[in-house]
Formats: C-alpha cells, sequence, structure tokens
C-alpha cells in the first residue's frame, strides 16, 4: 500500500511539473494571435484595433524602454518592438472610453481574408477592441470575455449585417480535471490488478 501511495504520490508530482512546464514554456515576449475575421460583409469598411495606453505602457517596459506615453506620438515617433505596426496606418485621433485612452491602428486583410494582430502573451488581459468603420457604420468591439486557444490564438468572427461577434467554440480542460482524471485512472488499474492477483 505504502508503494502504492509513493508511486501515486510521484505520479502526481511528475504530471504538475509537466503542465506548469506545458504552461510556461514561452520566451517572455511570446505573442497572442488575435485573428478577425469577416462574414456577409457585403460593404467595404476599415478595420482599426484600438490598443490602450495600459497596454502601450505595458509594452514599452517589457521591451525596456525609457519612454514616456504620449498619446499617439508614442507609437508615431518612437520604435517599440513588441507594437510592431505600420506608421502610416496609426490614426491621428485618440479614441476614449471609461477614461481610457486607446490608439487607432487600421488593419489590412491577409491573403486568408482575416486580419491578425499580435499581442503579448503575458499581458494576461484582453482589453484591447477593435473599430468597424465606413459610411454607415461606426462600431466597437470588445473582446475581454473572449478564450485564447491551446494555439495562441484568439479567434473572433464578426457578421456585418447582423452586427454580432462570436467566438468558435474553445475546447478547454482544467488542470484539477486533468489531475482527478489522471488519479482515478491509477486508482482504478491498481484495483484492477489487485483483484486479478487475489483471484489467483
Amino acid at each position: 500500500m505504502k508503494r502504492f501511495l509513493y508511486l501515486l504520490f510521484l505520479v502526481i508530482v511528475i504530471f504538475m511539473l509537466f503542465e506548469f512546464n506545458l504552461n510556461n514554456s514561452y520566451c517572455y515576449d511570446e505573442k497572442i494571435t488575435l485573428e478577425f475575421e469577416t462574414v456577409d460583409d457585403s460593404e467595404m469598411f476599415d478595420l482599426y484595433i484600438l490598443l490602450p495606453r495600459e497596454y502601450i505602457n505595458y509594452a514599452i517596459k517589457n521591451d525596456g524602454l525609457d519612454i514616456e506615453y504620449e498619446g499617439v506620438e508614442t507609437l508615431k515617433n518612437r520604435d517599440i518592438p513588441s507594437i510592431n505596426v505600420n506608421k502610416e496606418n496609426i490614426s491621428n485621433d485618440l479614441y476614449e472610453e471609461d477614461d481610457e485612452e486607446y490608439i487607432q491602428i487600421l488593419l489590412e486583410e491577409n491573403e486568408n481574408n482575416k486580419y491578425e494582430f499580435y499581442i503579448l502573451k503575458d499581458y494576461g488581459k484582453l482589453n484591447i477592441k477593435y473599430r468597424i468603420k465606413n459610411i454607415n457604420k461606426d462600431e466597437i468591439v470588445h473582446i475581454d470575455n473572449f478564450k485564447i486557444d491551446s494555439n495562441n490564438v484568439c479567434e473572433i468572427k464578426y457578421n456585418y449585417e447582423e452586427n454580432t461577434v462570436k467566438q468558435p467554440n474553445v475546447g478547454f480542460i482544467p488542470f484539477i480535471t486533468k489531475l482527478l482524471i489522471i488519479v482515478l485512472v491509477i486508482i482504478i488499474t491498481v484495483g484492477i490488478i489487485a483483484y486479478v492477483k487475489k483471484r489467483r
């Protein structure tokens, strides 16, 4: 019995270490891909990503730079490696919401008809927004309750006609659930082995 408990403890420790390394095996500046896709877009529009002052200050600190936030000029006049954008796509106008400033950056569609933007993974928030704008529409898209999948991708699907935003189902099994499943499998396996030995 002691041997079994020791084995069980060892397996749990190994699994916990493996899980920790798996979840933390990225460099300090690994990125999350924000992947925005539209459906039923019958009209042309401009799509902006809105970066809050908080994120820009975080990126400055992440890159070890000694610069102060100065609104739009922060990105227009400075090079911040963690925010690699075309300076010509930075809007001169700030967007403001709930006492927070957002710098607006025009995004360009890629060959897969998606808009991609990369943010620092360890920022830990999704308080970044999107703005859809044309002559008939000016909508803000919030993604703060969205999930990030195991490939570090946050998928956003926007229906232009219905003006709705959603996310494909992201499967996620909590760590404690994985641990309980492993312990249960071990207990059942040991029980079967003990039963077979006893029958013999």
